[in-house]
This record gives C-alpha cells, structure tokens and sequence, in this order.
C-alpha cells in the first residue's frame, strides 16, 4: 500500500479523535428532549462535572513567548513553566466520536447522558458501522453503563438490560467498544449509538472509525494477573479467554490451587495448564501458589533450616515441577512473598530459601515475589526472574529508602546478578502496562503482573467482578488492555524499523520513526516514584504531537496516533 507525503496525511488527519459537547437541539427525527450528551476522555474518573473531550484546553509544552492581550493591555512572558488555553467548541460537532483502530483491535470511548427532564424507558444500542469497505456488525459495537464497583477506577461496566427511568439532571456514565473484526477491509466506516425513550429516538453520538491497515500481534513479554482458581471449569475457560481478549500474556495463579503436601496429586495444576494453552496464552506460565509453601502450607514442618522442611518442600516443588512438564508449557514457580515485611531477619530467611531452591532443584525456573533492596539482592542471585515492585523500608527501615522501578536499580540488580526484572505491583492502567512499561524494557525488564483479576468473593483489589462464567470488567482493566495495545504499537514499529535496516529498505523514513520513537522514550521518566507520587504522563518533552491534536485526543491516543502514523508510512515505504 503506498501514499504520497499528502495523501499519507490526508488519511490520518482522519484519526483525530472528536468529543461531543451538551446540546439541547436534537438530530434531525428525533423526538424534542432536552439533554446533554457528549463524548468525555475515558482516561479520566467519570463525575457530574466531567466536561466534554472536545472543550479541552490545548497545552503547548516549551512555549517560548507568549503574550496575552486584556483590556488594550498586552502582556508577555518569557519562557513560561506552562501554557494552556482553552478553545472556542463552536463549530466542533459536538456529538461524534472519531476513533481509529487497527485490524482485530478493541476501540473504546466513554460519553455522558443527562436529561433536563425526566425521561421513561431509557435504552442505547449500537448500530452497524458501514463504509465502502463492507460492514462492522452492530454486534462489534457494545454499550456497557458504569456502575460502581470500588471506585477509584475500579467502576464496573456492565450490560444495559430492560429500559430504564432517568430523573432530571441525574448523569449516567456508558462505554462503548468497537470490536474490529481480523478481516475487516481498512478504510472508513461510520454509524452510531442511538439513545431512545419510549422507543423513540432522544439523541445519538455518532462513530466514525478508521480501520487501519495494521495487523498488530502480541508484546514479547509477561503481562498479566493474579488469578485465583474458580473450582468450575467452565468458569476457569470463561476468566482466561477474557484475559486473552484484554491482551494478557500470562497468568499468574496464585489462590485456590490444590498443592501436593499431603498427596502427590497435581492434577489441578496440569488441567489449568492445559486450559492456560487452550486459551493461547503466548508467554511463559507464572506459577505463584508456591509461595504458600513457606508462608503456610509447611508452616508444622519447621523453618527453613529445618531438615524436614527442606525435605518435604523440594519434594512438593519436584512434583509441580514434574507436572508442568508434561504439558510443554514454560513455567516458573515463585517461592516466596514480600520477606521485607519481616525486617531483617526476613531477608535472611528469604535468602536462605533461594538459595536451597538453586542448590537443590537448578532444573526448575523460580522467582519470588520482592517489595525491598535487600530481599531482591539477597534472592536474585538464585533465581530466574527478579519479580518486585517499588519497595519500602521496611518496619525496621533496612533499606534506607531506595526504590526499585527505576533505572538506577535495573542498572545494579543485572550487573550484580543473573536474574531477569519482572515487575509486580507496579500500577495498573493504560500507562503503567503500556508506556512506562515499554521504557522499562529497555532497561531488560521482560514482565509485569498485578494484583488481582477477581479476588476472594470480588473484593476490594479486584480488577473485574465475576459471577460463574460472567464477567464484568473495571475501567481500571479496561484501561489496562489499552495500555498493552499502546505497547503492541510501539512493538509493531520497532519490528518494522528492524526489518527496514536487515532489508537496507526505506532509510529517510526509518531515521523519522526513530525520532519519534526517541521523542517518546526521553518525555517518560525512568523512574515510577515520579508518577506514584501524583505526576501524570505529560507530552511535554517530546514533538510528536500537535498541541490541538493532544487536547482533542488525549494524551495517550495522540501519542498512539503518532506511532500509527510512522506504522503505515514505514509499511508503504517497505512495499515499494
């Protein structure tokens, strides 16, 4: 496929994404109800005051000068800290979402529905989205309401069900996801998601979708949840394809798994193994439930040291491991949890356990799950894969306040030792699974789990909220599945650079994608204490984006935007 420099922007001038603003005109052949209903930024936490995408103020990060005239009077700064000014919306239509999605991808965006008067028999439906390439079925196009759940982020998205009453001035919140089929011809499609009471139509957003010539695949990392086992099978296959469809690449099981202490059965691990297979989980299988071996399991065993604790925990760790075999599924056992919580003398048993495991079972892969310097530089050592997250001190305060998602640490945990960096804890989300994560990798961390798809009986910490088989996804874990097709993009790109210089194919636009690519590593911070302590991803730094494309896309869907952009050109550069 192949463009000219403007044909390439005419078509992704049309990945701008649009918000709608409150209108109290209704489209043509709708019933005369007054309300408000816009699209909003799905980043954000809904509320009664969320304002519309489309009103956002436009940031111009490094200004240089800027000068303001007010009242005859005109001011002007010099390299100002910031710069935000807030548009004009007329003119912008108010109710349009224009989103852009690649081949077999999930486009979401979020909008607001508030009447001026009460309205009966409230429902929303997606139609089908139509082009001159074909027809996304209504089907691809789900409206789910946000209920609340755990706030915070962790609202639910459920299904609508029956018609429901709406008071007067009382805002609802809906999410709608556009399924991109894996056939799906690229090119435009457009349609749109009715609101209707009584049956009659009240008002509608409209969707115009650009399916973009982008087959994206799999990061070549972990990322994952913790997962406890639901004892149902039909459940357990139901829990794991949903993962898979939010881009999980691993699970990392860790409650409600049967280990062999008192028996030698491991069939519950082998028939999670096979369903974990089924389920096309490309990444190595993160087996945490070991762990509970010293924590609990072999707790009438003595301690570490003990003699019969050694024996009786390399027997059991030798039957998981003997299990896992069979199946031809890589798989890693974690053998510890967050020894820093005993001070001291908890790195020390924890080093003490690392190293039995390496001496005595060197065929089984092991990790542990960190939260402190000296527990990771105690047990990485003797271990495959350094799993931690940001670390404390300690109550003792051992570790003298350093931190560990950061480069300094990466840089000194891999001089030191062998192990690989996994992350665990580390924030979930768009940003923390997708940009943030891609920097880190730099620095040789090769995973990422977090705490916890569906925990106890849908407990606060959960990330969705499952009855049997029905799930019910967080904005958190939706937000998350954004975050891995951002770090599926950046992936996508460098694989195409790569192939571009093996080939010695399409210079000039490789060193473009690579400036971008660059723009982008050096505006994240490479350290996430900076963002754990309440400073959010900003573009400033980097000149990849428009400062009204950002504001009317967002932060992160400009950024995406711009990785798109260098996608398809490269791709048509390499097909000449």
């Amino acid at each position: 496929m192949q463009h000219s420099d403007s044909n390439t922007r005419n078509i992704m001038a049309r990945y701008i994404l649009l918000a709608g603003l409150a209108l109290t005109l209704c489209a043509a052949g709708a019933s005369a109800v007054e309300l408000d209903l816009f699209v909003t930024d799905y980043n954000e936490n809904p509320s009664p005051e969320q304002k519309p995408i489309v009103g956002r103020a436009i940031s111009y990060p490094n200004a240089e000068e800027v000068t303001v005239k007010v009242g005859g009077k005109t001011h002007t700064y010099k390299f100002p800290s910031a710069v935000a000014i807030s548009p004009e919306i007329e003119g912008k239509n108010p109710r349009e979402a224009r989103i852009f999605a690649s081949l077999g991808e999930y486009e979401p965006f979020s909008f607001l529905l508030r009447p001026r008067e009460s309205i009966e028999q409230v429902m929303i439906t997606g139609g089908d989205l139509k082009g001159p390439a074909g027809t996304i079925r209504a089907a691809n196009v789900v409206i789910t309401s946000l209920e609340e759940f755990h706030g915070g982020g962790r609202q639910i998205l459920m299904a609508l069900g029956k018609p429901w009453n709406m008071s007067a001035y009382a805002a609802e919140f809906f999410w709608c996801t556009v399924k991109v089929p894996d056939n799906a011809k690229p090119g435009a499609y457009t349609g749109e998601v009715t609101v209707t009471s009584k049956g009659q139509k009240i008002g509608a957003i409209s969707i115009v979708l650009d399916v973009l010539p982008i087959q994206l695949e799999d990061p070549p990392f972990g990322l994952g949840y913790n997962y406890s086992h639901p004892k149902d099978m039909k459940a357990l296959e139901a829990h794991l394809a949903d993962m898979r469809a939010h881009g999980m690449t691993t699970v990392a099981a860790l409650y409600n798994f049967h280990l062999p202490v008192y028996d030698n059965d491991t069939t519950e691990l082998g028939e999670f193994i096979e369903a974990y297979k089924k389920a096309g989980f490309p990444s190595v299988f993160y087996f945490a439930t070991p762990m509970d071996l010293e924590l609990t399991e072999l707790a009438g065993f003595g301690g570490v040291d003990s003699r019969r604790f050694q024996q009786k925990y390399i027997n059991v760790m030798r039957a998981l491991h003997q299990e896992a075999k069979k199946h031809g599924v890589p798989t890693v056992l974690s053998i510890g949890d967050e020894f820093t919580n005993r001070a001291v003398e908890g790195v020390k048993i924890a080093g003490k356990l690392a190293k039995l495991t390496w001496e005595e079972l060197p065929e089984i892969a092991t990790t542990s799950d960190m939260n402190g310097y000296m527990e990771v530089m105690a047990m990485a050592p003797y271990l495959n894969i350094a799993t931690f997250n940001n670390g404390w001190d300690g109550a003792d305060h051992h570790n003298k306040g350093r931190h560990l998602l950061n480069r300094k640490f990466l840089q000194e945990l891999q001089s030191k030792t062998g192990a690989i960096p996994w992350f665990v804890n580390a924030g979930t989300g768009r940003f923390p699974y997708g940009l943030f994560f891609w920097k880190m990798t730099k620095y040789g961390v090769r995973g990422k789990v977090e705490w916890y798809y569906s925990l106890g009986k849908n407990e606060r910490g959960s990330v969705v909220r499952v009855d049997g088989a029905n799930v019910c996804p967080t904005l958190d874990y939706e937000r998350s599945r954004e975050g891995i097709d951002d770090l599926k993009y950046l992936c996508k790109l460098e694989k195409l650079i790569d192939q571009a210089k093996k080939t010695n194919k399409a210079r000039e636009q490789v060193a473009k994608a690579e400036a971008v690519l660059k723009g982008i590593f050096d505006a994240i911070a490479d350290d996430w204490t900076i963002y754990d302590s309440g400073t959010r991803f900003s573009i400033d730094g980097f000149g990849v984006v428009d400062p009204e494309k950002a504001a009317s896309l967002g932060q992160l869907n400009s950024t995406r935007e711009a990785l798109a952009q260098q996608i398809i050109q490269l791709q048509a550069a390499l097909a000449k």
